[in-house]
């Protein structure tokens, strides 16, 4: 008899991304534990290693490096993504960046060992981590392309058209950094949109 697959939102999430026997996601569900981080506080520094894969089921983080006084964001990422700082964790290295949150953030993590032995003992696992793995480039190399821009106004059209569900979440200074202008340029941009709506309306 079959055990009862387990229910969990990263069980469910993963289950959405590739279909997976009941093994694998028991195994998930036994190995990955709750984790919750408040309003701006801190989910990795520079100088720790990160050694899991983050779920976000409820939440908002942020990546960013310091460059003198000054923050970079690096990525923004909201629900139902699967983050970490891939470089400390697969190449045992202490970070660079930091990892906040922005809002109050429920996540789901999985340390890096569990989610290699899940890789040998259930095929499909490598499946769903290819396809895991198609997605954080396609992550990866949009955050390449908008920071080559050349265009402010342009840079901040395409952030709007791209990722409409974090326009109004993120404060502007964070939004800002990431795309590689002043908070003041911004502030001109989105007013020059909102004059150009209400002269069109």
């Amino acid at each position: 008899m079959n055990p009862t697959p387990p229910n969990s939102p990263l069980v469910n999430f993963m289950k959405a991304m590739h279909p997976l026997g009941n093994k694998p996601l028991i195994y998930l569900h036994e190995h990955a534990s709750r984790k919750s981080v408040g309003r701006g506080k801190y989910l990795l520094k520079p100088g720790e290693f990160c050694m899991h894969y983050y779920y976000i089921h409820k939440g908002l983080l942020r990546a960013f490096i310091k460059e003198e006084k000054k923050e970079i964001t690096t990525w923004l990422n909201p629900e139902n993504e699967i983050t970490t700082s891939i470089r400390s964790m697969v190449r045992r290295q202490p970070s660079m960046e930091y990892i906040q949150a922005l809002e109050d953030s429920e996540l789901y993590a999985l340390h890096f060992d569990d989610m290699e032995k899940m890789y040998s003992l259930f095929p499909e696992m490598n499946v769903l981590a290819r396809k895991l793995l198609v997605e954080y480039y396609a992550d990866s190399e949009e955050r390449s392309y908008i920071s080559r821009i050349p265009s402010a106004q342009k840079r901040y059209r395409h952030f709007i058209a791209s990722r409409p569900e974090l326009v109004n979440r993120i404060p502007l200074k964070y939004v800002a950094s990431y795309l590689g202008i002043t908070l003041e340029t911004l502030s001109r941009l989105r007013g020059k949109k909102k004059s150009i709506k209400l002269g069109g309306a």
